[in-house]
């Protein structure tokens, strides 16, 4: 039978510590303050046109979780960088039960069952997001409903609580017909180099901090 050397019995030790700490911060985060939905789709829409810039996280260049950190962080300064941490905050939304402001997430790489990519559920069919590759690039508006971001979808969290006062949703241009989301079927790079990054960095923070 073979065993693992100490050293990689230390590192695997190591790493259940820190997913454990990550998980039950991420499953803790559901006290919210309420907010005004309006100004966080006003910007979004605003910001369509931005280019997609891997990393980005102001105007000028958004990577998809930097998007929607930038739209974000203002009022829920814990939500985290990348797609896939994000997915574990705020409360879960059944597919089609989504308001303006909610939070949809989709695995658009190689492996279909991965997050790497977040999007703002704008309202009217149409989702806001920054996109890396494919028919359209950087800041965008598409359509939930098209082909390829249906089959993509993996699930959906509501961040923010509802505001008394009514969303406003500011008008967006009208969707063609045919979608071009509709015909494609590649690989987006999304959030897998952030989420890489994010993964390294914190895990060297953790065994500093548990030498």
């Amino acid at each position: 039978m073979h065993c693992p050397k100490p050293n990689s019995i230390a590192v695997l030790k190591l790493t259940r510590r820190y997913l454990g700490a990550v998980a039950l911060v991420s499953m803790s985060f559901s006290e919210l303050p309420a907010e005004t939905i309006t100004p966080i789709l006003q910007r979004a829409r605003e910001l369509v046109g931005q280019p997609y810039v891997n990393g980005g996280m102001s105007p000028g260049g958004f990577d998809c979780s930097g998007f929607i950190s930038y739209l974000y962080r203002p009022t829920v300064p814990q939500l985290p960088r990348v797609s896939r941490d994000m997915a574990l905050n705020g409360v879960a939304v059944e597919y089609g039960d989504w308001k303006p402001g909610d939070l949809l997430f989709y695995a658009t790489g190689a492996d279909r069952t991965r997050i790497n990519h977040v999007a703002l559920w704008y309202g009217d069919g149409n989702i806001i997001h920054s996109i890396s590759d494919g028919p359209e690039t950087g800041v965008v508006v598409s359509q939930a409903a098209s082909k390829y971001w249906a089959s993509r979808y993996i699930s959906s969290r509501r961040v923010l609580r509802e505001s008394p006062e009514a969303v406003v949703m500011p008008e967006i241009p009208s969707s063609p017909e045919q979608s071009p989301w509709d015909s494609f079927d590649g690989i987006l790079r999304g959030d897998f180099d952030s989420w890489r990054r994010a993964d390294e960095e914190a895990f060297e923070r953790f065994r500093r901090k548990n030498e």
